[in-house]
């Protein structure tokens, strides 16, 4: 998703009066811009890029495999940072830095504390994006900048008695879209959802997982385990026809299908009323994958004005799980 990272960090930073450019190459795991902006994006501000880390020089650092140690320091010399994190480029030579950054990081922090460069109160953190071993990217962010997670992926265990993969996507949508609080106040014994193109039933494992009750909308068939947790009840029918018999608190989705016809459906739920929030995928072509994102906003947001009513979340992200497709979080009042 090189290509998707540098056109929207391209737009973002070009509609706010940016001067500069882009660069990136097909499977290198970054897209670097190089230039002057009144205002640089947090990770959360766009769709496709992990983390979003300031770079404090254009040119990346480099070291001798003996003493990278030396060379950081310098680099760093002079500033204060809260932490100093070793991050990788999510390719092969990238996560082959795993060994290295055992060996590295508690030297590293060592001497960067004896120099005074190392300090627990400063707002900024310091952040060394590895290409290989050496060769890293010397950036800077504030805790707000970036996600919690390291290299913006949370660690998640994938659940023996999950019936597929996909469980992971939804998993981590809510950890990413919904903070602790409103998972407590959201995801809980009591609320109802429906899960459009259950089957097997990755999404309404989550679901159950939290206690909801589930209508599960699909002419396949589901896993006897989940169905055995008496939360569930499988209605064979076409996801894009069937509607509740009273409105649920939850509407998921992860069809195969038009990221538009989906978009659409999300939408008509939300304004006729059927569901008050929804989370689902969207399924992307390979060359517009962008374009398609906004298009999709545009039919949500003319949906919904149309019907009166008020969007308080609209937010789509790549996640890490998600394959050729992108997660959307969308609550209506």
């Amino acid at each position: 998703f090189e290509r998707e990272c540098a056109m929207e960090i391209e737009r973002w930073l070009g509609e706010r009066g940016a001067d500069g450019y882009v660069k990136f190459e097909k499977l290198g795991g970054q897209a670097i811009w190089i230039g002057k902006s009144p205002v640089w994006p947090k990770t959360r501000d766009l769709i496709f890029s992990r983390q979003v880390v300031k770079l404090i020089d254009k040119k990346p650092l480099y070291f001798e495999a003996k003493n990278r140690i030396s060379p950081i320091l310098t680099a760093l010399e002079g500033q204060s940072y809260s932490a100093i994190y070793l991050d990788n480029t999510d390719t092969n030579d990238g996560n082959s830095m795993v060994d290295l950054f055992s060996q590295l990081q508690r030297p590293l922090l060592s001497a960067a504390g004896k120099a005074n460069i190392l300090n627990r109160e400063a707002k900024q953190r310091a952040h060394l994006v590895f290409v290989d071993g050496t060769e890293a990217w010397l950036g800077i962010s504030e805790p707000e900048d970036t996600l919690k997670w390291p290299m913006g992926i949370p660690r998640l265990k994938m659940p023996q008695d999950a019936p597929s993969r996909s469980t992971l996507k939804l998993a981590e949508a809510f950890a990413y879209f919904m903070d602790k609080e409103e998972q407590a106040e959201w995801l809980r014994e009591g609320l109802t959802a429906v899960d459009l193109g259950a089957c097997p039933g990755g999404w309404t494992y989550q679901l159950v997982k939290h206690g909801l009750q589930v209508i599960a909308v699909d002419n396949g068939a589901m896993n006897e385990k989940i169905m055995e947790s008496g939360l569930v009840e499988h209605i064979k029918a076409d996801g894009f026809v069937y509607r509740p018999q009273r409105p649920v608190h939850w509407l998921v989705c992860d069809m195969v299908e038009q990221p538009s016809r989906v978009a659409k459906l999300m939408a008509d739920w939300l304004a006729d009323g059927d569901a008050g929030r929804a989370m689902f995928n969207l399924k992307l072509p390979m060359k517009t994958r962008l374009d398609e994102v906004e298009l999709c906003r545009e039919i949500i947001e003319q949906r919904l004005k149309k019907a009166g009513k008020k969007i308080t979340r609209l937010e789509f992200r790549q996640l890490y799980h998600d394959r050729e497709e992108v997660t959307a979080y969308l609550v209506v009042q």
